[in-house]
């Protein structure tokens, strides 16, 4: 091989290494941080209240369901979008949650955070709706159009978890897709059946 052809193999090699750590790099940060138990891993925030959140405009509930009469259940929020093809592979796993552990005491609440401005039709209650339907989702969904929500627990990506306690506290918080008995699914299984149990 000649010598200039060498040096630009080498340059592609490396080129190609470096973008697949960052790549990795990225979806390390995106995925779920280890429980708030014991002194947390740098990066990992300390366990603390979860905000109060304000929706006021909700689908598959007959009100706007707020955290404190949320207490004494576990809840689970998802942060998604249905244009988000990461989000929707998600929701099989989120239904299957929803419907084992809704009567043990676990409420999954969808918050709807449109990426797009509204003329894309995120913000639209009627497509939220018909997204609801399509997916088979029956649990709460809040409308988060002005990214309040998100906002106030500082989610940065599509589709985010966090998971809260009996007593109101965020215990995990993590970020990413995951399918049906994957090992992130068993994660999130394992993750709120200990909550449910205290």
């Amino acid at each position: 091989m000649p010598r200039p052809a060498l040096l630009f193999a080498l340059s592609l090699a490396t080129a190609g290494a470096g973008a697949l750590a960052l790549e990795s790099a990225g979806r390390v940060e995106a995925q779920a941080r280890n429980p708030f138990l014991g002194a947390p891993e740098p990066g990992a925030a300390e366990p603390g209240p979860a905000p109060a959140w304000r929706n006021t405009s909700w689908l598959n509930s007959d009100h706007p369901l707020t955290l404190k009469e949320l207490r004494g259940r576990v809840v689970l929020l998802n942060f998604w979008v249905f244009t988000c093809y990461n989000c929707t592979n998600t929701v099989p796993s989120l239904v299957d949650f929803d419907r084992k552990y809704r009567d043990q005491g676990l409420t999954l609440i969808g918050i709807h955070t449109p990426e797009f401005p509204p003329y894309a039709g995120e913000h639209d209650k009627g497509n939220v709706q018909r997204a609801l339907a399509k997916h088979g989702i029956e649990y709460p969904n809040a409308q988060d159009n002005d990214n309040r929500t998100w906002n106030l627990y500082g989610i940065r990506y599509w589709p985010s978890f966090v998971l809260i306690d009996k007593k109101g506290v965020i215990r995990y918080e993590g970020a990413g897709e995951f399918h049906l008995n994957d090992g992130t699914y068993d994660l999130w299984d394992e993750r709120i059946r200990e909550l449910l149990a205290e």
